[in-house]
């Protein structure tokens, strides 16, 4: 799983019509340090997060099995809220 903090949501005056109903978020990618990796990245929201939320994501084909269609162009998914975490150090 990946590691990612909530920064935004994206309003989407048209998407793919297998996306409608879709919440999508912008987030930043971290490691178990808390430390941002890459760039922000925009993800389908699954779960009901908030601004600021730390989320678990999952990428590629597992993104889009929460989702019906099956076969929806999801590349990124917010899989679960992350309530409380040690850092690694």
């Amino acid at each position: 799983m990946i590691l990612g903090k909530v920064i935004g949501k994206i309003t989407a005056t048209q998407k793919d019509e297998k996306l409608k109903g879709a919440s999508l978020r912008i987030v930043q990618l971290i490691n178990h340090q808390g430390k941002k990796e890459g760039s922000p990245a925009a993800a389908v929201d699954f779960v009901q997060c908030a601004d600021q939320d730390l989320v678990y994501l999952v990428k590629g084909r597992e993104a889009s099995l929460p989702w019906r269609p099956e076969d929806a162009p999801i590349d990124l998914g917010i899989v679960g809220i992350v309530k409380e975490m040690n850092k690694i150090e």
